[in-house]
């Protein structure tokens, strides 16, 4: 599957720190795991907070498109795996993809279609949207958003 963003990616390696609000986002999938956080604040977490996907090749200013790491969830359905912080990535997912590009999680449903996604995939807090849950994310979430900010 390839993608193209709307930003501008910056290219980090496996094991650079993380930003402070990926470190929120992991805070509220952990909570969310807990039954602390609803649904709705994990996915205004995520769309406010940047993320980290993996590239089998670098990503930079040039890079026309991108081709994410892709998991299956257990249909065989396509799933982005994005991460909160750069250690939260497997090792075995650096082998097949060793570049962490970071971006808005706002760009990446905005950027992606006809797949879900899988923040911090491998991981006991892995939270789960369908390819149907990032379509709704668009309408529900950022639709209302763009809308409020026109009236403006």
């Amino acid at each position: 599957m390839t993608e193209t963003p709307e930003t501008q990616p910056e290219q980090t390696t496996a094991t650079d720190v993380p930003t402070g609000s990926a470190a929120t986002l992991e805070q509220v999938l952990i909570e969310g795991k807990d039954g602390k956080a609803q649904a709705g604040e994990i996915i205004r977490t995520f769309l406010t907070s940047s993320v980290f996907f993996l590239s089998p090749e670098e990503v930079n200013d040039e890079t026309g498109s991108v081709n994410p790491l892709t998991l299956q969830d257990n249909e065989g359905n396509p799933l982005i795996a994005l991460f909160s912080t750069t250690e939260n990535i497997p090792d075995d997912y650096k082998e097949h993809a060793p570049h962490a590009v970071e971006a808005p999680g706002v760009a990446i449903v905005q950027s992606i279609t006809g797949a879900g996604v899988m923040i911090d995939a491998g991981q006991e807090h892995g939270f789960q949207i369908s390819a149907e849950g990032v379509e709704r994310i668009r309408t529900d979430f950022i639709s209302p958003a763009e809308d409020a900010e026109a009236q403006s």
